[in-house]
C-alpha cells in the first residue's frame, strides 16, 4: 500500500491559519557570515567551515548572546575558487542602536577575532545599512528553499535599495517564506514574491504589513503580541506609532501597557497552547506552540 505524502509544513500552517504574530526570535544582535555553497542542517557547524573554528565561534556567540546566521547571495551557490575574501557583518537591532558593521575574512580564524562582546556595534557608514535576509535553508526545512528562493529573486529585482541575501535558519519554518529586515529586526512570514515586495515597500513608506508581520527581533513574545493586538484594534500600521510602556502579570495572563498617539492602552493577552501539529517538514511527531490570544484592550487615559 502506498503511504500518502504528508503536506509540507508551510502548506499545513496556512490551512490551519496558524497565527504568525509574536514569533520573532529573541536575539537582538546578529553575526552574519558569508558562506557560499551548500549548508548542512545545523549550518554553522555543518557547512564548509573548519569544524574547530566553527565550534569555537558557536561557543563565543552563545556566550555573547549573539545569533550567528550564514548568508550567501541569491542564485547559484558554487564555492568561489581560491580564498577570495568574503563578508561578515555584526548587526545590532536594539531600538536606538540599529546599525550594521562590516568586515572581510579569508580564513576561519579571522572570524574568531571579531569582538562579539563589544557593548556597541561600531558605526560603518561605508557598508550597506539596509539588509533583507530571506531564509532559504533547505537542508533545515525544504519549505524554506522552495518558498524562499523565489522571494529572494523577487526582492533583488524589485527592491534595489536593499542589500538582499539568502540566510540560514531564522525559525518558524512553517511561515516560509520568511524575510528579516535589518538593522531594525522586523520579521515577516508566510510570504510569496508579491507579498514580500509589498512588505518591503510598505516598510519603506514607514508602515508594517500586519497580516505578515511576525514581530521585531529582541522583543519578548508577550511584548510582540501586545503590540500586534493593539495595532490591529487601533488600525495602526505605522512602524513607530506604538511602544511598550510596561508589562505586568504572568503565567497564563499578561497585560501589556502600550502607548499610542498620546494615549495609554492596556492589552490583556492569554497564553494558550495550540493543538498538536507537525510544525516542520522534518518533525517526527506533532508538537504544540504557545499562542497569545487577545482577551481585551482598554484605553486608560492620556500618557
Amino acid at each position: 500500500m502506498t503511504v500518502p505524502a504528508l503536506p509540507r509544513c508551510a502548506d499545513a500552517a496556512r490551512v490551519r491559519s496558524d497565527p504568525a504574530y509574536a514569533t520573532a526570535p529573541p536575539a537582538a544582535r546578529l553575526f552574519l557570515v558569508e558562506v557560499p555553497g551548500p549548508w548542512g542542517r545545523t549550518a554553522l557547524t555543518d557547512s564548509r567551515l573548519d569544524r574547530y573554528a566553527s565550534g569555537r565561534l558557536a561557543d563565543r556567540a552563545d556566550a555573547a548572546d549573539v545569533r550567528v546566521l550564514l548568508v550567501r547571495r541569491p542564485g547559484r551557490h558554487a564555492q568561489p575558487p581560491g580564498h577570495a575574501p568574503r563578508r561578515w557583518a555584526l548587526v545590532d537591532a536594539r531600538p536606538g542602536h540599529e546599525r550594521v558593521h562590516w568586515g572581510k575574512w579569508r580564513h576561519e580564524h579571522e572570524l574568531l577575532e571579531v569582538d562579539l562582546f563589544a557593548p556597541e556595534v561600531p558605526p560603518d557608514p561605508a557598508g550597506p545599512q539596509r539588509l533583507a535576509l530571506v531564509c532559504t535553508h533547505g537542508r533545515h526545512d525544504v519549505c524554506c528553499a522552495l518558498r524562499g528562493r523565489p522571494v529572494a529573486f523577487a526582492l533583488v529585482e524589485a527592491a534595489p535599495d536593499w542589500d538582499v541575501w539568502e540566510c540560514s535558519h531564522l525559525g518558524g519554518d512553517r511561515f516560509a517564506a520568511n524575510v528579516l529586515l535589518l538593522p531594525s529586526g522586523e520579521l515577516f512570514g508566510s510570504l510569496d514574491s508579491t507579498s514580500a515586495v509589498a512588505a518591503v515597500r510598505a516598510y519603506d513608506e514607514g508602515r508594517l504589513l500586519l497580516d505578515h508581520h511576525r514581530g521585531r527581533m529582541g522583543r519578548s513574545m508577550v511584548e510582540q503580541a501586545g503590540l500586534h493586538h493593539a495595532a490591529v484594534v487601533l488600525g495602526e500600521d505605522r512602524r513607530e506609532a506604538l511602544r511598550v510602556l510596561h508589562v505586568s502579570g504572568g503565567g497564563d495572563v499578561w497585560r501589556v501597557h502600550v502607548g499610542a498617539s498620546g494615549r495609554r492602552h492596556v492589552v490583556t493577552v492569554a497564553v494558550r497552547w495550540s493543538p498538536p501539529a507537525r510544525l516542520t517538514c522534518a518533525a517526527g511527531h506533532p508538537d504544540r506552540v504557545r499562542r497569545f490570544d487577545l482577551v481585551g484592550m482598554e484605553d486608560v487615559g492620556p500618557l
